[in-house]
């Protein structure tokens, strides 16, 4: 476990389904037989609160580690799956651009601060805020890889130029390695014509880079979000976690 696949989920705009996409590949990259470190980079801690109790209690988080320079060991939380650990952030975290402002380096410190552990890991799954903040930026700099959440939307098409520039900005100056992995369509309802027609778009647009899997809006994500399990533990003979399924084998091919 010397090379883990490093991804960020990353969009800047929210209720894309970023947080559930990353928390629902991770049970299904763990049942795989593989290692996780999700990193919560979102101060909302979505992701946190799923595999935490009350995340507001919590004294050790990645805010300290990236800006008080806490070992990040002491930060690191075990969740009730045994090969998933996470690093997690809650509203302490909305101050990072402000307590990092003069610093040069700052882009750096998410890769600094786990050097020494990603070793312990097949995959690190990182979270990012929905936005283009310097959180995502050390999410990027830190990655080997970017998959970016999308639906089917005149403002998503649109707004998938400015991100795919912000990283094309990182990876000319800090991570010239970075990969885009792919397009990943979420919420999708399958019932309005217009959607079908920004499916076309982006799928004309991005080509190859567009996940050939496709994720509907269903309930039962919704369901397992509630009961607070991947999809292929909550409901693992359904066909929205054969869906997931398809999409880590779409993934591994791509990586």
């Amino acid at each position: 476990m010397s090379n883990p696949k490093i991804i960020s989920f990353s969009n800047q705009k929210g209720g894309v389904g970023k947080t559930s996409l990353t928390l629902h590949l991770s049970g299904i990259i763990e049942e795989a037989g593989n290692k996780v470190l999700l990193i919560d980079l979102d101060p909302q801690g979505n992701l946190s609160s799923f595999f935490l109790d009350n995340i507001y209690e919590l004294d050790k988080t990645i805010r300290e580690v990236l800006i008080d320079e806490l070992d990040v060991s002491c930060a690191l939380n075990k969740t009730r799956y045994a090969n998933i650990d996470l690093l997690p952030a809650n509203l302490t975290l909305s101050d990072l651009d402000a307590k990092l402002a003069g610093s040069d380096d700052a882009q750096y410190l998410l890769m600094d601060s786990i050097s020494d552990i990603i070793g312990n890991y097949d995959y690190v799954l990182i979270d990012c805020p929905p936005s283009l903040s310097r959180a995502t930026k050390m999410a990027f700099v830190t990655s080997t890889h970017y998959i970016i959440p999308i639906e089917c939307q005149e403002w998503a098409v649109k707004g998938s130029g400015q991100l795919l520039a912000f990283v094309d900005t990182i990876k000319r100056r800090a991570n010239q390695d970075l990969e885009l992995l792919g397009f990943v369509i979420n919420k999708l309802s399958g019932r309005r014509k217009i959607e079908s027609e920004f499916n076309e778009i982006l799928r004309s647009t991005y080509k190859d880079k567009v996940f050939k899997t496709e994720l509907k809006n269903a309930v039962a994500y919704t369901e397992a979000i509630t009961s607070r399990m991947p999809i292929n533990y909550y409901s693992p003979k359904s066909y929205e976690a054969e869906c997931f399924i398809k999409l880590f084998e779409e993934l591994k091919l791509r990586v």
